[in-house]
């Protein structure tokens, strides 16, 4: 064997021994990319016809659309044109793609016309082929129209734009107002284009180990940013065939989204493989699937940490917020229990910024500055941790409680709600001691899941004046950072304290007003709060005993009580229907308007006059007919009193015979 052949051996043995040995640093077993991304989907119709858009999302049907179109034997009618901006670069393939849209007819038993759609992707146009004969309608259903494709491929932010429109619309059996109806828009009416095209792919990228917390990050490359997964008709991660309940964290990237799941060790888990299956739904039709195995190694800090945002994350991207609001009333003062709800976005930013207290990089307008003055009461250990620790938590807590000022700033500044709408009161400074609290719920990991801050309160009330219960709560420029805004209030009183009237400025909230004989209550149940909705809602606290519940049901029992004993007095002679019938009605009244929480004005009006009424009542009553009245034993004789017309009963056979009439008491003599 040549020298240099031998070398060449050696080489490659060396080589060769050296893979072998050489350790393996992978972290997981297979690629973690779905392994076909979905390539057929709906694009639906939302929007007014002039400026629609086209949407992968079926969380935006939530407005119906329509478009009337009228008889046009030679024109052409545009019924609408929807577009959407495109925003990642991709390739599509030929084939068919469908527009499919609900319509009715209006006033004639059918419609015969020629349908077209143009499609635009980019810079190319499709149209649907001229060659197919005109459609005839009738009833309601759904128009399809194929639009023949080419393969071709749109770069990023051009737009795919539909036109739809109608040529020689004619109608069958025609009335005064024939049309057809096209509806779109709405989770019944829900027009779509179906497309072939690349719409979303999934990474599950390595896993990172802080602590006993695993967080699994998964790329969502689009077009759609982080909408792709909030606006999502679902989706989710599973570890080890359980699926992960905390919200995930979601950070907006370049070319789409990054969704972050924290899973948290069990206790006991020392290490090993663990499998994730991750699933994307963004329409209820189409569900997109990825897998991924991971060597996790317990009690060692690993992996890549570019899931945790380096600057404050933006509190923009999809949250919800609920105000609970639960009062006892006493006639002088309320005590009030205020929860705030929120998640997504905002929840993300809070656990960040006490994740973050004491850290130098915080701009100069942002809130978490204010709790720098607790960076020494925090451990180096729980900074920057990836969750919320006691230290945190309870600077948190401090803060807020150890001045209303700070208070009054967190929620104004930080979450966009004006606190003087939500306490009742001119100003939150005003009020008496107070005592928050902080729930997590079951993770204090850096996600977005839910957290809730309960502001437990008293302040005292202005007697005989009103005050104020709820107004509009999220100040401007707020919706950009709600999505949904809930509001559940209840405020009770005793037996012995009323609410008085309730005042409302507005239809956008509606309330509901009970009045017991022990407790009167007022609810406000609002589970989606618009941005254009302007309320206020107020009660009077009026200082008497008469407001109150069970005074006021006791003195209309009184009243008539009284009135229904007058009316039988006065009647004794008369017929008691009418005086009955209006007791009974002024009765029957009082009891729904009480019951009803109607101001106690109306309640005392209403009894008083069941009272002053019964005396025409009883005037206007008619006298008992004469043959109507009889006295005595039905078996014996009669004589009608010429006096009173009571027929009195002759029970003796002595004549002549004197007897008293039991009518009047005049004396009667029978021959």
């Amino acid at each position: 064997m040549s020298r240099h052949h031998r070398a060449s051996v050696i080489l490659v043995s060396v080589l060769f021994a050296l893979i072998l040995i050489s350790p393996i640093n992978s972290n997981a077993e297979e690629s973690g990319k779905c392994c076909q991304p979905p390539d057929e989907f709906e694009l639906y119709l939302v929007g007014d016809s002039d400026k629609g858009e086209l949407t992968p999302f079926e969380t935006r049907l939530d407005e119906e659309k329509s478009a009337l179109v009228t008889a046009s034997i030679f024109g052409e009618v545009e019924v609408g044109a929807w577009n959407l901006k495109w925003g990642e670069a991709g390739d599509y393939s030929s084939g068919e793609w469908t527009f499919t849209i609900p319509y009715e007819i209006v006033d004639a038993t059918g419609m015969s016309a020629n349908a077209s759609v143009l499609v635009k992707v980019g810079g190319s146009t499709y149209q649907s082929s001229s060659q197919l004969p005109g459609v005839f309608l009738s009833g309601s259903g759904e128009l399809v129209v194929p639009v023949e494709v080419s393969s071709d491929s749109i770069s990023k932010d051009e737009n795919i734009e539909v036109t739809f429109w109608l040529r020689s619309v004619v109608f069958s059996s025609p009335g005064s107002e024939s049309g057809i109806r096209f509806l779109w828009g709405s989770e019944e009416f829900d027009a779509s284009l179906t497309v072939s095209f690349p719409l979303v792919e999934i990474q599950i990228r390595e896993a990172s180990v802080k602590g006993d917390l695993v967080f699994f990050p998964v790329r969502l490359t689009s077009g759609f940013g982080d909408s792709m997964w909030t606006q999502a008709f679902g989706g989710g991660l599973a570890v080890q065939g359980q699926e992960v309940s905390e919200s995930p964290i979601t950070n907006l990237i370049e070319g789409g989204a990054e969704v972050t799941f924290v899973w948290q060790m069990p206790s006991g888990f020392n290490g090993g493989s663990i499998r994730t299956d991750f699933f994307l739904s963004p329409q209820s039709s189409l569900r997109v699937e990825a897998d991924k195995n991971h060597q996790i190694t317990a009690g060692e800090d690993s992996g890549d940490n570019s899931w945790y945002p380096e600057e404050e994350p933006p509190r923009t991207g999809g949250s919800n917020l609920a105000i609970i609001v639960d009062c006892e009333y006493d006639g002088d003062s309320i005590e009030r229990e205020t929860t705030v709800r929120f998640d997504g976005a905002i929840s993300q930013w809070t656990r960040w910024g006490l994740d973050n207290i004491g850290n130098k990089s915080l701009g100069s307008s942002s809130w978490w500055r204010n709790l720098n003055s607790y960076s020494d009461d925090v451990s180096s250990a729980d900074k920057q941790n990836g969750r919320v620790d006691d230290t945190e938590l309870l600077a948190l807590r401090n803060h807020l409680q150890g001045s209303k000022t700070d208070l009054k700033s967190f929620l104004s500044n930080g979450l966009l709600i004006d606190p003087d709408a939500i306490f009742f009161v001119v100003d939150p400074v005003d009020f008496g001691p107070i005592d928050i609290s902080i729930d997590f719920g079951g993770s204090r990991a850096f996600n977005s899941d839910v957290i809730s801050i309960v502001i437990s309160a008293s302040h005292s009330v202005n007697q005989d004046s009103r005050q104020k219960l709820i107004e509009d709560f999220v100040r401007p420029g707020g919706y950009e950072f709600w999505n949904n805004v809930e509001l559940d209030l209840e405020i009770r009183s005793g037996m012995l304290s009323g609410l008085g009237g309730v005042y409302s400025d507005t239809d956008d909230i509606a309330y509901s007003h009970r009045r017991w004989v022990v407790m009167e209550i007022l609810q406000i149940q609002e589970s989606d709060i618009d941005s254009e909705d302007e309320f206020r809602i107020e009660f009077s606290s009026e200082n008497s005993l008469l407001f109150s519940p069970l005074v006021s049901a006791m003195v209309a029992v009184f009243a008539l009580c009284l009135a229904l004993g007058l009316g039988m007095a006065l009647t004794k002679r008369k017929s008691r229907v009418p005086s009955m019938i209006l007791v009974g009605v002024l009765g029957g009244l009082t009891l729904i308007i009480y019951c009803l929480g109607l101001p106690m004005q109306i309640v005392i009006g209403v009894v008083s006059s069941s009272v002053l009424l019964v005396f025409p009542a009883s005037i206007i009553s008619p006298p008992i007919e004469s043959g109507e009245r009889e006295s005595g034993p039905l078996n014996v004789g009669r004589v009608k009193c010429p006096s009173c017309g009571v027929k009195n009963g002759i029970e003796s056979s002595i004549r002549p015979l004197r007897i008293d009439c039991k009518g009047c008491g005049s004396t009667l003599r029978i021959e």
